[in-house]
């Protein structure tokens, strides 16, 4: 047994080492490794290229390795969220580990079957790696979708102005190429290539710096300041979820934004706009339940403090609507207590949090769903009319998804607010990770972007890509953002066509099979 383990291990150890060195080079590390981290595996894979079954291997070790550094905090979240016992969590840690990116396998057995069909020239071979290795992670299904092109924005490195041409995918298929060229390199063992491939890589990676610093200028143009009070209660998730449950604290907690608002108001009295986060009202926020003492309260409150609102509430079909749904949604209202529009429904819900598949048709399924039944599904992005400009509202996860956030560039917007909760993580990498990719969006679309957190990390990020003061974590805080925002701003190229992206890679993929081949090797 211990001399299969020892065998395991001799066999895989560099795809263990690519794992490492990409989680360790992903949020919240800086990325010192993030050029060259999966060419030590994808060498070995070009050595084993003709055994898809070492090639799917390699690329699981490297994928679980990276996500139980990377995504330990789905351990917490079990715990939190699920109620599960910490041994429980542990295995539903290492059952994620072992499936949630198994497309790093997939992707590394594909090219061995392409190889075998069609022989490759060993930077044919690396960069069909890369190709299939960025669309398997453009289309795998995970829960919360990343990429390798979001450190470059952590870390401030400014090729990350480039997502407005090629989104945060395209710096990530960047980011496969170089680690491409740096395996090509090592199996060639050529000084000379090496100096002159290396060198173009390297000017490359330069001038995309220098050309996003001067994209970072062209998007400072503003014409309008809008002051964005942000609020962050940091209530715990118990209190929460008694509130949700209509056991008590709905009053507690209510009260709690109530004076954190009021003493913030003395601080900023020139706020245009407050911000709550996701679900910060407990109760259910729609106009047939005005009779409610609670949202009577939040109705007397807005008038009284005479600033508009926008806050993270529950929403719920009419009674005549049967049957009746429940929504995770957004209100917004004016300095009167009135509503600006029809609350935002969130329309990207969690899966095994929010929604259950197949509930609908096995309703028994709902038992063992921490959400139950789950919220009913919003009808998709929206735009909601605020004085002379146009909120795009998102609410939690919905930000890391490219595509809401392009749409609602469609739809006009001229300011983008996201409503999350990330309490169920603790002090994890997650709030840091789910901070940076929220932001990104903004740089895709060129729209400011102010985010809302119950327990941090609350910030904001305008269209230049600059990151505003950031909240703190698991604090009760307040802050105001002055967004600057050009209204009416040019619609960006990713914006417009992000979706081609795909198809571009695809076709990448294409010219690389039927350019870079060779003779088939003889056994």
């Amino acid at each position: 047994m211990m001399g299969q383990v020892k065998r395991f291990f001799k066999n895989y150890k560099l795809g263990f080492l690519s794992g490492f060195l990409l989680a360790t080079s992903w949020i919240p590390f800086p990325p010192w490794a993030l050029m060259f981290c999966l060419a030590p595996v994808w060498v070995e894979s070009y050595h084993q290229r003709n055994n898809p079954k070492r090639l799917f291997g390699l690329g699981w070790t490297t994928q679980f390795t990276l996500t139980m550094i990377g995504f330990h905090w789905i351990a917490s979240l079990s715990k939190e969220f699920g109620f599960m016992p910490w041994p429980v969590a542990i295995l539903i840690l290492l059952a994620f580990c072992t499936f949630i990116h198994i497309y790093f396998a997939l992707a590394s057995g594909i090219t061995g079957i392409i190889q075998k069909r069609i022989p490759l020239s060993p930077l044919g071979f690396l960069l069909t790696l890369a190709s299939v290795q960025c669309l398997a992670e453009s289309f795998w299904p995970s829960i919360f979708p990343w990429n390798m092109g979001y450190p470059f924005f952590w870390a401030k490195i400014p090729i990350y102005q480039w997502a407005d041409t090629i989104g945060f995918q395209g710096l990530s298929f960047l980011v496969y190429l170089f680690n491409a060229g740096i395996a090509y390199l090592w199996i060639v063992k050529d000084r000379r290539l090496t100096l002159l491939a290396g060198s173009a890589m390297a000017l490359f990676f330069g001038v995309l710096c220098l050309s996003g610093l001067a994209k970072q200028k062209s998007w400072q143009e503003t014409d309008t300041i809008v002051q964005t009070l942000v609020v962050q209660g940091n209530i715990g998730n118990l209190e929460k979820l008694y509130a949700e449950k209509g056991r008590g604290y709905q009053s507690i907690i209510a009260n709690e934004y109530f004076d954190l608002t009021k003493t913030a108001l003395t601080d900023f009295p020139n706020t245009d706009l407050i911000i709550w986060p996701e679900s910060a009202f407990p109760v259910f926020l729609d106009f047939y339940k005005s009779s409610n003492s609670l949202v009577s309260q939040f109705l007397d409150f807005t008038k009284s403090i005479k600033k508009p609102i926008l806050v993270g509430a529950y929403s719920k079909d009419p009674p005549e609507i049967s049957p009746r749904k429940e929504y995770n949604a957004l209100f917004l209202f004016d300095e009167l207590g009135q509503a600006i529009a029809q609350p935002y429904r969130k329309t990207y819900l969690l899966i095994f949090g929010e929604t259950l598949p197949l509930v609908d048709k096995f309703p028994w399924l709902a038992k063992y769903n921490p959400g139950g039944t789950g919220f009913g599904k919003g009808s998709g992005p929206i735009a909601l009319p605020f004085r002379d400009i146009k909120i795009g509202p998102q609410i939690c996860y919905e930000s890391l998804y490219p595509e809401f956030s392009a749409k609602l560039a469609q739809l006009g917007v001229d300011l983008m607010v996201n409503l999350t909760n990330d309490s169920w993580f603790g002090s994890t990498f997650e709030p840091r990770q789910h901070m940076i990719m929220t932001l990104a969006r903004a740089v895709e679309v060129r729209r400011p972007l102010v985010r809302s957190t119950n327990t941090g990390f609350s910030a904001a990020v305008l269209a230049d890509g600059t990151i505003l003061e950031r909240g703190p974590l698991f604090q009760k805080w307040a802050g105001l953002f002055a967004i600057k925002l050009k209204k009416q701003a040019t619609q960006t190229f990713f914006a417009q066509f992000g979706d081609w992206l795909s198809m571009a890679i695809f076709v990448f993929l294409v010219i690389v099979l039927l350019t870079l081949r060779r003779p088939r090797e003889r056994n």
